[in-house]
């Protein structure tokens, strides 16, 4: 009962993951730099679904050669993907970075040398209504010029285009791989443990997110002087199974907490496994209480096994809630 002796809890379970394939179903879009056009995905991203879009391509906005500048690094001789028409000339951009310039530029006047952000290529996910470039924290990629990049759906499909004027002048294309991340569903009254459907592969980074609330003990929660209130039902009821109020989420119990504990305070019930189930534990958040969403997302290392999940309690005909997972491959 590792992790709720503290609050004198007398239960706890394994969970059940039932998966569906996804990585599979990825939609390719290509993006020519020439076209003002967006270029729209076939694929309606569902509403709070979690999407991995990677863009990946060199280009250049200017009409003609670029001769560096002393701060510019040196540019590539062709876009990775040329534009179907026109003749290709060196490229300095890429999804994410400006990487070379000519002399005279105005990047020349920036007091660090090397590859600058750039916002040049925008998404929108709600049909066009709102633009903007997506969020990154990645390093200049000197050798695929790939990046990706973590969105979530609202009922639209993907569109991408390139904000620039004009775009007569441009040259090359940018691939774009939108890639939807795989749906796992824990039922806490559950003691198996379910790997994922598909291999996390080694030494590559995965988003692991998880939401819901839940209860471990048989009874409503009455609300003691160190727990916080109870919220009346589970976020994702049992089916066919009569409601009762929850205390727990994936990363902290926030009612039924005794003393010594205050709540909301830190729970482990969840353990994941990434080397097929050798070893187990709790993945590591400091991810304050989430009392809105519930929902918490941890970064994980694929070890070239599916992932393996389960709920660390000893009963769990008692337990009510069901938790909803996400897997996506890492930004």
């Amino acid at each position: 009962m590792r992790g709720f002796s503290r609050w004198a809890i007398g239960c706890a379970g394994v969970w059940v993951l039932a998966a569906s394939p996804a990585w599979a179903q990825q939609e390719e879009l290509w993006l020519d730099t020439q076209s003002a056009a967006p270029v729209t995905g076939q694929t309606v991203l569902k509403p709070g679904w979690p999407y991995l879009v990677t863009i990946q391509g060199t280009f250049n906005v200017w009409g003609n050669t670029i001769v560096p500048g002393v701060k510019s690094l040196q540019p590539e001789s062709a876009p990775m993907f040329p534009s179907p028409k026109g003749t290709s000339r060196n490229v300095g951009f890429d999804p994410e970075f400006v990487f070379a310039w000519s002399k005279g530029h105005a990047l020349e006047k920036r007091p660090e040398p090397g590859a600058q952000r750039s916002g040049l290529i925008e998404l929108s996910l709600d049909g066009g209504k709102a633009w903007k470039h997506p969020a990154s924290t990645a390093a200049f990629n000197a050798t695929e010029h790939a990046y990706g990049y973590e969105v979530t759906g609202a009922s639209a499909a993907l569109q991408v285009r390139i904000a620039d004027k004009p775009v007569t002048d441009n040259t090359g294309r940018l691939k774009v791989v939108v890639v939807p991340a795989e749906e796992l569903w824990l039922d806490t009254r559950s003691a198996t443990a379910v790997p994922s459907k598909l291999v996390l592969q080694k030494g590559k980074p995965y988003r692991v997110t998880m939401q819901g609330t839940f209860n471990v003990w048989k009874n409503d929660i009455v609300a003691g002087a160190q727990s916080g209130q109870p919220e009346p039902a589970p976020m994702f009821p049992n089916p066919n199974i009569a409601n009762r109020n929850v205390g727990l989420d994936p990363e902290f119990a926030f009612a039924g907490v005794k003393a010594p504990g205050t709540a909301p305070s830190r729970a482990s019930l969840i353990e994941l496994s990434l080397d097929g189930g050798k070893t187990w534990k709790h993945p590591a958040s400091t991810a304050a209480f989430n009392a809105t969403e519930h929902r918490y997302t941890y970064d994980v290392t694929g070890e070239e096994v599916p992932l393996q999940v389960r709920f660390a309690d000893s009963q769990v005909s008692d337990n009510f809630g069901l938790v909803r997972i996400f897997v996506l491959p890492g930004a």
